[in-house]
């Protein structure tokens, strides 16, 4: 591995990068990808407006992020970043 790229935040937009990246470059091994987030799923937030109203359980669409991980050839790290070294180019969790 060359590169190791970190992702944090598993929005729609950061599990979108995760798995496109993880997809190319995780799968033929030149990167490490890895998404972090604070939450084991994501809700599909355009929906959010059913699950206020009770017409959907937020359950069924809910994606889980290490089953995301496993499929699309990135990690998964559950945490919350407090810091970054911008010298060693490490996050803190």
């Amino acid at each position: 591995m060359t590169h190791r790229i970190v992702i944090v935040g598993g929005g729609a937009g950061g599990l979108e990068l995760a798995t496109s990246l993880g997809k190319t470059l995780g799968k033929k091994g030149t990167a490490s990808v890895t998404l972090v987030d604070a939450n084991l799923t994501h809700i599909w937030k355009p929906l959010l407006h059913e699950v206020a109203a009770g017409s959907l359980n937020s359950y069924e669409d809910e994606l889980n992020y290490v089953a995301q991980a496993k499929w699309n050839h990135f990690q998964f790290q559950l945490g919350r970043m407090t810091g970054l070294d911008r010298a060693s180019r490490q996050i803190h969790l």
